[in-house]
């Protein structure tokens, strides 16, 4: 087996990834790219604009991969280690998030294909996540960011399919969690919510497999054009466009632990660097942090909050894993990412988000008309919650901080 990895976009080679020393992976553009997009350019990753020297991607190849024991157990698949970014990737990277492929060179990669699920056959998928995590099969080449139990699949008109070697996957189907009940339809919830005062584009629904609910999630970084063709769109998390390996500081480098990054603050850095609407993008950024906060989102981390790239362009994407983890107690109340250096999440109120986004750089009076207009959308829309427990604690927090701003 080579050392060495085509990353493309469609049939173009953007470039080439080869190991480095030790556990490192590095990417060498190709003439294609370089002879026609400008240098600094983003392309693939803020992190790794477009250069003529090899640029070190190991932070963000790590981005695409699973994380705990989902990551262990793909890796004996692999018969590789767990820190093997390169071997994990040359066995798993061809239908990852964002708009590439990773593929062997030699031998060459299979044509990507579908299975059609039986009756009874995604069901029982569903149900054997725990021990086949993400649905991994022998000729499955995919990966999935997280933690969560959940596998991917292909929405062929009213039919589910399994993806083959490499094949986009259209959804993803998580299962609520065993020891927190009730999760994913909150989630499911708040996604409703978020779709509704615009800050999301995912119309999720909620199906029940055997004892257990499974949400249902539209992908935001794949589109299906009319004759039915999935095509994949760019977007990174942010801590790939940092470049923050997520294995770093025990595998919680994706948690704000000082000023460093990640932050809120490092995220509108990268809008106003890379975005050709600042104006609008920092009041989407605004918006979204506000959102987080009044859902009471404590695990809004920076794996949660991710950018589409576009002709070298960067936007805020899509809100996502918009779970109100207030509502269970026993997790974390800690913010994910501070507010204005405030660290409880119960403990944010309007004015740290203003202040917040005064950080931005954004005057302070635009600031908390942004802050105060999100809220008064979330009031204006909570009924498409349908969620009674959801309903009463959001409504509260969003109360609590209008009065506090």
């Amino acid at each position: 087996m080579t050392d060495h990895l085509e990353l493309r976009h469609g049939p173009t080679v953007i470039g080439v990834l080869e190991r480095s020393s030790g556990s490192s992976v590095t990417l060498r553009y190709s003439n294609e790219v370089l002879d026609s997009v400008e240098t600094g350019r983003i392309v693939v990753s803020c992190s790794a604009p477009v250069q003529q020297a090899p640029v070190n991607v190991t932070a963000w190849c790590r981005g695409l991969l699973p994380e705990g024991q989902h990551l262990h157990a793909l890796a004996a698949r692999a018969d590789v280690t767990a820190s093997d970014t390169f071997g994990l990737l040359r066995r798993y990277g061809r239908d990852i998030a964002g708009a590439f492929e990773i593929v062997t060179v030699d031998p060459p990669p299979r044509d990507p294909d579908i299975a059609i699920y039986g009756p009874g056959e995604l069901d029982a998928a569903i149900l054997n996540l725990e021990d086949e995590p993400l649905g991994i099969a022998d000729d499955s080449e995919l990966s999935l960011a997280g933690l969560q139990d959940k596998m991917t699949a292909v929405r062929i008109e009213d039919r589910w399919a399994r993806p083959i070697h490499g094949y986009p996957s259209t959804h993803i189907l998580k299962v609520d969690s065993a020891t927190h009940r009730g999760i994913v339809a909150a989630e499911a919830a708040c996604l409703r919510l978020a779709l509704a005062v615009g800050l999301t584009t995912i119309d999720a629904s909620v199906t029940v497999v055997g004892d257990r609910d499974v949400l249902i999630v539209p992908r935001y970084d794949r589109s299906i054009e009319r004759n039915g063709t999935v095509v994949r769109l760019h977007q990174e998390d942010l801590l790939q466009a940092l470049g923050v390996n997520p294995a770093d500081r025990r595998e919680r480098a994706k948690y704000q632990h000082s000023s460093s990054a990640p932050s809120w603050w490092h995220c509108a850095d990268l809008l106003d660097s890379y975005s050709d609407n600042w104006n609008h993008e920092v009041s989407r950024l605004i918006a979204a942090m506000t959102f987080t906060t009044a859902i009471g989102n404590g695990d809004c981390h920076a794996k949660n909050v991710s950018l589409m790239i576009n002709d070298g362009t960067v936007t805020l994407a899509p809100l996502y894993d918009t779970v109100p983890t207030m509502l269970w107690p026993a997790l974390r109340d800690r913010a994910a990412l501070w507010v204005n250096d405030v660290r409880r999440n119960s403990a944010i109120t309007g004015a740290d988000l203003v202040e917040e986004a005064v950080r931005f750089r954004v005057p302070v009076g635009r600031a908390a008309s942004a802050v105060e207009d999100t809220l008064e959308e979330m009031t204006a829309n909570l009924r498409v919650l349908d969620h009674e427990e959801a309903f009463e604690a959001i409504t509260a927090n969003i109360d609590r901080l209008r009065r506090s701003l």
